[in-house]
């Protein structure tokens, strides 16, 4: 094997190592040994192989099959832009690798001192731009909501840029190897620069869109909440004007001596009655403590929505609640998400309830919902957040799905399911960032 070949052959698996490396280190993803044997074999071999023959064209080989990868064992459209961007800055990382052991060793004459030089480089570079990435990519993900659209158009950019560069790659005039490297470098920098701008806006703008969203949601939720208590005021007038009412049934009664009707009539209905009013008034007390105003109206609604159904709501919150370092629509998804199946699932029972509780512990929230289910049902905790999955063949698991998915791209909210029966218990634990 002369030096040339040892370097290519050497170059390709630091290269390949290295795109691995970044794509893993940015989505924190973890490989079996199985992955890693078929990635050896799918990816790194055929790239590998095929170099002699395409040159650098075999990379995009290796590109889109761990696109693909990547996309498959996450699921998110945006993670196949990292991948991209990884191979955009191995490349620049490439370059800069290139152009410095030129101009350090270019007159010593020692190829191997050369080699090992670019390769020290090279990986120093890889890893200084993978952490710096990552960094960018969590602060963007931490305060920016990304949407599909944003996720597509973002893709799309990353794509072209990728096919600008190896088109510039090919074109490399290898009389001239060092210059056109530093021209191609000047130029990939130039377009990484375009690129980061034009993602940057389109984030912006879509930001922008997104909190435009987010304040007319807020309103709803507000509007909720007004609607909510005045139904309740409404419910404590119409209260106040039958109590006469309810004090002449009990002596029809009393003047009768029908004590066995009586005793039939305060307990089947006024008292059950009195029951109601107890927990609507308990929860709305509680829900005082609850000072984020769009979740308040959230969580109103959906006390009022189990109280039409019949379903016992029972709240508690002892502590003051006011803040979750959580987006707040996204918050509201998945306390919506949560009650909505719990109020469902509840009510397909008999003596069905449901219960919450906002509990605080230092730097962290745990919300916990419950609720009474059908023990006739097998619940499997494994199965419930497939998409599509329901137990009862339309209800049951509405959601589940997407909350799973948003707990997942949140890196402070962890998602806990238990069934402790008679009762489904959902644990969320929001860590303050």
């Amino acid at each position: 094997m002369d030096v040339l070949t040892g370097k290519m052959l050497l170059m390709s698996i630091i290269q390949f190592s290295m795109m691995l490396f970044f794509c893993t280190y940015i989505l924190d993803l973890y490989w079996s040994k199985k992955q890693l044997i078929t990635i050896i074999i799918i990816i790194f071999l055929p790239t590998f192989l095929l170099f002699p023959f395409i040159g650098a064209w075999s990379m995009l080989y290796c590109l889109s099959l761990l696109a693909i990868m990547m996309y498959r064992e996450t699921k998110v459209v945006m993670n196949i832009l990292h991948v991209c961007m990884a191979l955009i800055l191995l490349v620049i990382g490439d370059n800069i690798s290139n152009i410095l052991t030129f101009r350090l060793f270019n007159g010593i004459g020692n190829e191997q001192l050369s080699i090992i030089s670019y390769f020290f480089f090279y990986i120093v570079f890889g890893l200084i731009f993978a952490f710096c990435y990552k960094r960018i990519v969590k602060y963007l993900i931490s305060r920016w909501v990304i949407n599909s659209f944003v996720s597509y158009i973002s893709v799309f950019l990353g794509i072209t840029t990728v096919i600008f560069m190896y088109i510039n790659i090919m074109a490399i005039d290898h009389d001239n190897f060092y210059e056109s490297v530093q021209n191609n470098l000047a130029m990939f920098l130039i377009y990484f620069v375009l690129l980061s701008i034009s993602v940057f806006v389109v984030l912006y703008l879509a930001f922008k869109q997104y909190k435009m969203k987010q304040r007319e949601q807020e309103m709803k939720n507000f509007e909720s909440y007004v609607t909510s208590i005045e139904q309740i005021n409404q419910d404590m007038r119409k209260f106040k004007h039958d109590y006469i009412n309810i004090l002449s049934s009990l002596r029809t009664f009393i003047d009768d001596k029908n004590y066995e009707g009586l005793h039939t009539y305060f307990y089947d209905h006024i008292l059950e009655a009195n029951h109601h009013e107890q927990l609507n008034q308990q929860a709305m007390m509680m829900l005082n403590n609850l000072k984020i105003n769009s979740l308040k109206g959230l969580v109103t609604t959906k006390i009022l929505q189990a109280q039409s159904h019949h379903v016992p709501f029972y709240i508690e919150i002892v502590e003051e609640i006011t803040d979750i370092d959580v987006d707040p629509i996204l918050l509201n998804r998945m306390v919506g998400i949560l009650l909505d199946n719990a109020i469902e699932a509840a009510r397909g029972v008999e003596n069905g309830e449901v219960r919450m509780a906002f509990i605080h512990m230092g730097e962290v929230v745990l919300l916990v919902v419950s609720n009474t289910f059908d023990k006739k049902i097998a619940i499997k905790v494994h199965e419930i957040y497939q998409e599509g999955f329901s137990t009862k063949g339309e209800n049951r698991g509405l959601g589940l799905a997407n909350l799973r998915q948003i707990t997942n791209d949140l890196h402070n909210v962890n998602l806990n399911t238990k069934i402790s029966s008679p009762y489904f218990i959902q644990e969320v634990e929001f860590r303050k960032e």
